[in-house]
């Protein structure tokens, strides 16, 4: 198929109708015998997924993608050059290559990667794909990664220790969401010992979802990433480092070049260890990352940053004077908004506001419905509760 995919007629055809909706295109039944036109059209959806994703693989011809689901479960060509930056050295073994965006990303800073992927088609496109990359420095071995780290290695292999082991394990089940380690495979608690036998840095790369107080028990110490792009946590990502003693918990927002925009880095024993100091609302209000608010820091985020807590369980924080440096949001508070409709339209007159809702009762969506807002504008309606036990709803606007 990939022969196929690949004659230039083919190509013309993809190349033509990239920006045009493929079930459009799918009622046009008049191409010729034996042009393939469903495949040519999972190309272009494929195509159109990508150029969010990995921009700099869809700037090169004869590419050929993996189906569209491939392609939107593969990392995002930013946290992939972030992943490749987290571990060093000459040799590197990417467990799990699938559609091969990591392994890519890390071919440039190994001299050597090898891709382990059991599916044959993801094999075939990853050969031909890392050759129109020119990734000349990645061997392809069609298995398991079970297998291939205990029965199928090569003599030559075999023998050889390596510097760094890359995984991204896949969901046991495609119809729920993934909230255990043990709901994933290869399993981890099998695979990192023997992985750890055979190279001095394990990366593990796992679901947004996952808890993180399953991987500080299980897997300490082993440094943690929780990886935000666009203020939305992509992955969470664990490195076991031999060489490493004890290791921290990195809440990190990446910029479109995979580097970091913020970093709030933290020790587990720290945050138990921390108090907050509480507050009515005053001049400016703070709301942490995504990244911050999924590693667990709500108590030292405040501390760090001299803030006032509203609440124990409002993870939302003030101050009288303005923190630039805060890794969130900065807001101005306006007013203590009373909760019916005729004073908010007041203060909301084109109906727009951006709608936060903590430790409220009602969600975002149900306070717009309740207020007849819509999502837009610089002004902000936020539903909290405070020190004392007060549910308010706070008119705010950005301080910056």
């Amino acid at each position: 198929m990939i022969r196929k995919l690949l004659s230039p007629e083919v190509q013309k055809y993809i190349r033509d109708h990239q920006r045009d909706d493929p079930f459009l295109l799918s009622l046009n039944k008049k191409k010729e015998d034996g042009f393939p036109l469903d495949e040519a059209i999972r190309q272009i959806q494929s195509l159109q997924k990508a150029k969010s994703k990995t921009p700099s693989w869809t700037e090169k011809e004869n590419i050929v993608w993996p189906p569209p689901v491939s392609i939107e479960q593969s990392s995002s060509e930013v946290t992939a050059r972030f992943k490749a930056s987290l571990i060093r050295g000459k040799s590197l073994i990417d467990l799990t290559g699938g559609m091969g965006v990591d392994t890519s990303f890390f071919s440039d800073r190994f001299e050597e990667v090898l891709y382990v992927e059991p599916v044959e088609n993801l094999c075939e496109l990853a050969h031909h794909n890392f050759k129109i990359l020119g990734k000349t420095n990645i061997k392809i071995y069609r298995s398991t990664a079970e297998n291939f780290l205990h029965q199928n290695l090569t003599s030559s292999v075999e023998k050889k220790l390596f510097d760094g082991v890359f995984i991204d394990p896949s969901r046991r089940s495609e119809d729920k969401k993934v909230f255990r380690i043990s709901d994933c495979f290869p399993d981890l608690y099998e695979i990192i010992p023997s992985c750890m036998n055979r190279a001095a840095q394990i990366l593990v790369k796992l679901s947004p979802l996952v808890d993180l107080s399953l991987l500080i028990r299980d897997f300490d110490p082993a440094d943690i990433w929780v990886v935000s792009v666009k203020g939305e946590v992509k992955e969470v990502l664990f490195l076991i480092d031999k060489g490493r003693r004890s290791a921290g918990i990195h809440a990190i927002e990446l910029n479109k070049n995979g580097g970091s925009s913020s970093e709030f880095t933290f020790f587990y024993k720290e945050e138990i260890e921390s108090k907050s100091d509480f507050s009515l609302p005053r001049k400016y209000l703070y709301e942490p990352s995504a990244a911050i608010l999924k590693a667990g820091a709500f108590k030292l985020v405040g501390k760090r940053y001299n803030l006032k807590k509203l609440h124990k369980h409002t993870h939302l924080y003030t101050s009288d004077k303005l923190v630039v440096e805060f890794p969130g949001k900065a807001l101005i508070i306006k007013e203590v908004v009373k909760p019916n409709k005729g004073d908010i339209l007041r203060q909301f007159p084109n109906k727009q506001a951006n709608v936060i809702s903590r430790n409220y009762p009602l969600s975002p969506s149900q306070l717009k419905k309740k207020f007849a807002l819509k999502d837009g504008g610089d002004q902000f309606l936020i539903g909290t509760t405070l020190t004392n036990g007060k549910r308010v709803l706070l008119w705010c606007e950005r301080a910056f």
